[in-house]
């Protein structure tokens, strides 16, 4: 076979997944404001400092309020909102989906440039990052809102995107974190994809949840690390099982698309994503069960918001069109709504007001800064298009490349 590209038609589209993302990032948005309100939840959350399990499951009482109304309001949103860190599992299921869907949806012996897609994901990436950079450090020291100075070794490292230091972890974004675990995801999808290619979708995936699971004990029991820091991905290896699932899912449903939707959509399959998803939730709660937690917990709240963005909101266009709309920008959300939420919440909660007002005013807010973060990454990418940036980083084709099968000289002159 030769190596030598033939032009391709585009991935075939697939109005689903920007809606998709939409919901997984207004999971997280949501999930930052609760816990900016009452606190981390316990579970999903190992850490060195971990109380006795008992202590954890009382985290869940409900808390008083001052009538019926504000009760099942408050505790409503504290349970919903603390689930929303599940948000970010769905991301990295949603990436190895649509990168390897770029792949297989035209050939599963499609060829990836690699050059191409390295700098594709380069530009999607760190502009707007280093924008994010620029931009907070502008309004952390105006506002007072822990200041920090430019100077400062730690903004260099982060700038850098080397945030997988302890003092650099949680500096200006603690949602930031994302960028250590996505960043080591996109430098080996290539190989990643080869490997889907070599071995089949089976024996890919039962290696992908070994290394996962081996990575996440030992950081767990073996190594002097934070094992928060470690659960959400200090290394890759410990969230690549997520990562790999949406790889599988992508080469399936390329195959043989009917019967992936069919099996989403029957009872059997639903009932099995309650099971996961409630085995998940309990097994959070200790340790050992963190270990392999997600890895059931992101197939299951995947599932559901797939059949939500397939088959749900699709009745009401409009209700669709928003969310696809929050996907389409949910990277320059990632990078801008934590601080921006958490300085709000800390000006607004002193103030005595009831509580749906209150929940109203930080609903307004938050629809107002995914606009702000829709306009900052419009912003980027336009920015990005002018000179002299379209002169350094001139247009690139597709990164995926069809083979072309060597044609014997007898044939061609034929």
């Amino acid at each position: 076979m030769s190596l030598a590209p033939t032009s391709t038609p585009g991935a075939p589209r697939l109005p689903w997944l920007p809606t998709m993302r939409g919901l997984a990032i207004l999971m997280i948005v949501l999930y930052h404001i609760t816990i900016a309100i009452y606190g981390t939840p316990w579970f999903a959350h190992p850490r060195s400092d971990w109380p006795d399990p008992a202590d954890r499951i009382a985290q869940l009482r409900p808390i008083p309020q001052e009538n019926l109304m504000a009760f099942l309001l408050a505790n409503l949103f504290r349970y919903v909102g603390w689930l929303g860190y599940q948000g970010t599992g769905v991301f990295l299921m949603i990436s190895g989906f649509g990168l390897t869907w770029a792949l297989v949806s035209r050939s599963p012996a499609a060829l990836l440039d690699r050059r191409a897609f390295y700098l594709r994901r380069f530009l999607r990436l760190f502009p707007l990052y280093w924008v994010g950079h620029l931009f907070f450090l502008a309004f952390n020291n105006l506002t007072g809102w822990r200041p920090f100075s430019p100077l400062d070794p730690r903004f260099a490292l982060s700038l850098l995107g080397l945030r997988f230091f302890p003092e650099v972890f949680h500096l200006i974004s603690p949602a930031w974190w994302f960028i250590v675990l996505i960043m080591p995801l996109y430098a080996v999808f290539p190989f990643l994809w080869e490997a889907l290619k070599r071995w089949g979708a089976i024996r890919f995936g039962l290696g992908a949840l070994i290394l996962t699971v081996l990575s996440r004990a030992i950081g767990f029991f073996l190594l002097p690390v934070d094992p928060e820091m470690w659960s959400r991905g200090l290394l890759f290896t410990s969230r690549l099982g997520e990562f790999a699932l949406g790889m599988i899912l992508a080469w399936w449903a390329a195959g043989d698309p009917a019967r992936v939707q069919g099996w989403l959509r029957s009872l059997r399959s639903r009932l099995a994503l309650l099971l996961l998803y409630g085995c998940g939730i309990g097994l959070s709660f200790t340790r050992p069960g963190a270990v392999i937690a997600p890895l059931l917990v992101t197939p299951a709240v995947s599932g559901f918001l797939a059949l939500a963005a397939r088959d749900l909101l699709p009745r009401w266009p409009r209700v669709a069109w928003l969310f696809s709309q929050v996907g389409v920008f949910s990277y320059g959300v990632m990078v801008f709504h934590q601080p921006l939420l958490w300085v709000l919440i800390i000006w607004l909660w002193p103030f005595h007001m009831p509580l749906p007002i209150r929940m109203s005013l930080i609903g307004a807010a938050t629809v107002f800064i995914v606009i702000f973060s829709a306009v900052m990454e419009t912003g980027v990418n336009r920015l990005l298009g002018r000179w002299p940036f379209n002169r350094i980083f001139p247009p690139l084709g597709p990164y995926a490349r069809m083979p072309v099968q060597n044609v014997p000289l007898s044939a061609s002159r034929s």
